[in-house]
C-alpha cells in the first residue's frame, strides 16, 4: 500500500504508476495568489544576481538531461528542507516570501538558455506540488513550451502552474531568449504530516541516483532491494 500512496521513481523503476494528473487544478491554493503578488520582487533579486554574474549560478545537478550542461543553468535555495545557506543570504525578500510557505521542500531559480532542450524524464516522486512561477519568458507555444504526458503547457510571466513532478514530461526552447523561472516542491496537503521523512527518503534516492552515473548495476537491482536501500540511507540523513 505505500508504494501505491507515495512512488518514487528510484524504487519503481521510473514508469510512472500513480493516479495523480498531468497538471494539477491550483487556482484555489492561496500560495498561488502569493507568489503571483510577489512575483516583481523574485524577479528583481534573479535579475541582480545575473547582472553580477552570480558564480553559483551552476548547471542543474543531473548534466545529463539537458541537450547541453550550460543550457540549464540553477540557483539552488532548498532541496528537500536542505538549505543552501549562502545562497538564501543572497535573496533575501525571496526568501522571506519562500519561509511563509507550510510544506515548502525545495525551491531554485532555474535560467533556460536559448535553443535547449530537457529530455523526456521522469522526476522524483509524486507527493508534492512540482510548480513554476514564471519570472521571464521569451515568448509561449510552440517555440518554448512543456509537454507532461502529452500534453503542453507554456509560459506567462508573472503566472504560476502545477504539474506532476512523476510523469514523464519534456522542455524545449526554441527561441532566442532566457526562460526565468522558480521552480517550488510544496508538498500536497495528505503528506505534510509525513515531511520530515519524506525529505529524508527523496535525499537518499537522489545520493543514490548519483552514483547511478558511476555504478550503473544499482539501477537494475530489484525493487525490494532500491526500497531497501531508500529506507537505510535515509536514517542517515539531516
Amino acid at each position: 500500500m505505500e508504494s501505491q500512496k507515495k512512488w518514487y521513481s528510484f524504487v519503481e523503476g521510473e514508469t510512472y504508476t500513480g493516479d495523480q494528473p498531468p497538471f494539477f487544478d491550483v487556482s484555489q491554493k492561496a500560495w498561488k495568489k502569493y507568489f503571483e503578488d510577489n512575483y516583481q520582487v523574485i524577479r528583481d533579486e534573479l535579475q541582480t544576481l545575473i547582472d553580477n554574474k552570480e558564480p553559483n549560478i551552476i548547471p542543474y545537478f543531473n548534466q545529463t538531461l539537458a541537450s547541453s550542461p550550460a543550457g540549464w543553468t540553477i540557483f539552488p535555495l532548498r532541496m528537500w528542507n536542505r538549505p543552501f545557506a549562502d545562497n538564501c543570504k543572497k535573496v533575501p525578500r525571496t526568501m522571506e516570501i519562500l519561509n511563509k510557505i507550510p510544506g515548502l521542500s525545495s525551491c531554485a531559480f532555474s535560467i533556460l538558455k536559448p535553443h535547449t532542450l530537457i529530455k523526456p524524464h521522469f522526476g522524483d516522486s509524486d507527493v508534492m506540488y512540482r510548480c513554476h512561477l514564471t519570472l521571464k519568458t521569451p515568448g509561449g507555444l510552440p517555440g518554448i513550451g512543456m509537454r507532461v504526458e502529452g500534453k503542453e503547457i507554456g509560459w506567462e510571466a508573472g503566472k504560476l502552474f502545477a504539474f506532476c513532478d512523476a510523469h514523464k514530461h519534456e522542455v524545449w526552447n526554441n527561441t532566442n531568449g532566457e526562460r526565468w523561472v522558480l521552480i517550488l516542491d510544496i508538498l500536497r496537503e495528505e503528506f505534510i504530516a509525513e515531511e520530515k521523512q519524506i525529505c529524508k527518503e527523496v535525499n537518499a534516492t537522489l545520493w543514490w541516483q548519483l552514483k547511478f552515473q558511476k555504478f550503473y548495476f544499482i539501477k537494475h537491482l530489484p525493487k525490494f532491494a532500491r526500497r531497501w536501500l531508500m529506507k537505510v540511507t535515509a536514517r542517515f540523513m539531516n
